[in-house]
């Protein structure tokens, strides 16, 4: 994964990129010059009417289109945001397309810029296209999308992440990234959902600490007289034994 304090670099070198290597139609050619003078100027709104003059073949250039989705992710205005979404997911969808470090950077800061407007549903949509091509998405943005999904009462999707994490991914959730979702699912009486969330925890190697335990167990919620008692009383039950679990294992003599 890219870790945060190389991402100026990558960006630097990456939006700093020519065209040296492309051979474009003498037709077009100026227009391709003045969208390379406006991603180095990082003028994000010339820049999109500039791609969207270029013929079909040079729009499908991977390198541009990265590097343009980047800049209108961070330096575009708010209704780009989507622009760049819809770039990243298509180039993504390419069977031939090798992603790579810059491909996670332009992903990451897209998605950060969809939350930040409110385009829930492009961010999905991105999030989906690079997990399908096993591009790392960092903890933080993952956070935010499920915060969001939760918050959007859309609990299908935030459960479907939570439990597509694996004990292989290169980033690995903690009980924090899951407490939204196990939440929510409490307070909307989704049982049967929090039930396999927590196994799956257990299955990936996420620990539920006693804290969090305790703060599950003490949600509130409307009785009603749908309510699925059964499944209440497996979280419960599983919920207990992993605290008594946790107080056997705190309560033994250090040997050491």
């Amino acid at each position: 994964m890219l870790r945060s304090s190389a991402r100026r670099g990558v960006l630097r070198r990456f939006l700093q990129r020519g065209l040296s290597s492309s051979t474009t139609p003498a037709a077009s050619q100026s227009v391709h010059l003045a969208l390379e003078g406006f991603i180095s100027r990082r003028e994000s709104s010339r820049a999109l009417a500039a791609f969207d003059k270029l013929q079909p073949a040079q729009q499908s250039d991977p390198d541009l289109r990265q590097r343009l989705a980047l800049l209108v992710a961070k330096s575009g205005q708010p209704h780009e945001a989507p622009r760049a979404a819809q770039m990243l997911s298509g180039l993504l969808a390419l069977p031939d397309f090798a992603a790579d470090d810059a491909t996670q950077l332009a992903v990451i800061y897209t998605l950060d810029a969809c939350l930040q407007q409110q385009r829930l549903e492009d961010a999905q949509l991105l999030f989906a296209a690079a997990r399908e091509r096993d591009v790392v998405v960092d903890l933080p943005t993952v956070e935010a999308l499920l915060r969001d999904l939760v918050a959007a009462r859309h609990m299908d999707e935030a459960v479907a992440i939570v439990k597509s994490f694996t004990a292989q991914d290169d980033v690995r959730p903690t009980e924090q990234t899951l407490k939204p979702v196990l939440m929510a699912g409490m307070e909307q009486q989704r049982f049967e959902d929090v039930e396999a969330m927590l196994l799956h925890c257990r299955t990936i190697g996420v620990d539920i600490s006693p804290e969090m335990a305790m703060t599950i167990v003490m949600v509130e919620f409307e009785d009603s007289p749908e309510q699925d008692h059964v499944g209440l009383l497996k979280i419960m039950y599983y919920l207990e034994d992993k605290l008594i679990e946790d107080m056997a294992t705190r309560g033994k003599p250090d040997l050491s």
